[in-house]
């Protein structure tokens, strides 16, 4: 049964679940904990050479048996920095980033709520860089249900429901937010926030010995206002389909992400990738990424990617806004728990033949699992 539970929570959660250490265990009751440090010193367009903290934190999660095939599950995950990596705010953000709880069976799944990534951080992305981000627009929310099946067959279902803000105060809207300007005013929406559905479809499959093939797809619809007035509602659509392919030491992969805005409305959390994100909001975006990774040795690697995208402004006459950007790198792993790497690119956006930005990055980068 032990066994059982160690494997669901793998299948269904994702970041270093693999190194999680148990810490105790006894009748029926499991706790383990896992995290990482992670760390780059990073070069960036109009910034000085500085050294920020890109996603550290601490992961504490809690089994207890309740029958042959069912566990009560929660977990709590501790972040310590700004989101944004601010190089001078290192560990001056410590905070709860995710709190949540639920129930596994062994033969059916995973049910969980609260604040928690969802079915579009299971959809494969052609990213295999370690910090540059995956092209899908929704993978979190503030307060979500979340279930996802075990497998059958090599293929795994979920469906999520969004609850979204509950103050109905002078026509609040439930996709409120907190999203403000450097006055400090409201300007829109949290990209996580508001009230919805989702729904995913995923596979995983071996074919001999050589060959692996992982795909993923899901789409979610949260009600979003940019005033957080209800009467400014609109549904914010977001999908995503991806596919992973291991050939031996080749690593190839595909993505999409699509987000749009309805009734007529443009939304700033459908942009493009954090390498050029210029031009939003926006109505609508249809944005793409290409991954190569090679295995050279058992702990060394060399990978490369490409992003592409084009958005639709809400105005039918105005130019389409164009993304197109790349990157490179190479990691060493010392073990399964350490791992160094460079990687660099650039990317630019256009729009009606005009630049909007062109943007490089260059980074070095140490990360430590536990």
């Amino acid at each position: 049964m032990k066994k059982t539970l160690i494997a669901l929570a793998v299948a269904a959660l994702v970041s270093s679940a693999a190194n999680a250490t148990v810490v105790y265990q006894k009748d029926g009751t499991k706790i383990d904990i896992d995290g990482r440090a992670h760390f780059e010193l990073q070069n960036l367009k109009d910034q000085r050479t500085d050294l920020r903290d890109v996603g550290s934190r601490l992961r504490v999660r809690a089994y207890q048996e309740l029958a042959d095939d069912i566990s009560a599950y929660g977990g709590v995950e501790l972040r310590f920095s700004n989101n944004n990596g601010n190089a001078d705010a290192i560990g001056a953000n410590f905070r709860t980033h995710r709190l949540y709880g639920g129930f596994i069976h062994k033969k059916i799944g995973t049910l969980t709520f609260g604040s928690q990534l969802h079915l579009g951080d299971h959809i494969p992305k052609a990213n295999y860089t370690y910090e540059w981000g995956g092209n899908v627009f929704f993978d979190g929310h503030k307060k979500a249900a979340t279930f996802m099946s075990v497998p059958f067959g090599g293929v795994r279902v979920a469906a999520d429901y969004y609850f979204g803000n509950s103050n109905k105060k002078d026509g609040t809207s439930s996709g409120k937010g907190s999203v403000k300007d450097a006055n400090g005013n409201a300007v829109g929406t949290a990209w996580n926030e508001g009230q919805g559905y989702g729904l995913g479809l995923f596979y995983d499959g071996k074919f001999g010995d050589d060959v692996a093939i992982r795909f993923g797809s899901g789409f979610t619809e949260v009600t979003q206002s940019n005033t957080g007035l209800k009467v400014d509602e609109y549904k914010l659509q977001r999908a995503g389909v991806g596919f992973d392919v291991t050939y031996k030491a080749v690593h190839l992969g595909f993505d999409w992400a699509y987000g749009k805005a309805t009734k007529g409305r443009e939304s700033a959390h459908i942009g493009f990738q954090s390498i050029a994100n210029a031009g939003g909001p926006f109505h609508k975006n249809n944005r793409f990424l290409v991954g190569l990774k090679y295995d050279v040795t058992a702990q060394n690697a060399v990978y490369g990617q490409y992003y592409f995208g084009t958005a639709k402004k809400a105005d039918s006459a105005a130019a389409n806004v164009k993304m197109n950007g790349w990157m490179i790198g190479a990691d060493h792993k010392f073990n399964k728990f350490v791992a160094v790497y460079v990687e660099g690119g650039s990317g630019k956006v256009k729009q009606g033949g005009k630049e909007l930005l062109k943007n490089h990055k260059v980074l070095t980068g140490v990360r430590v699992l536990f």
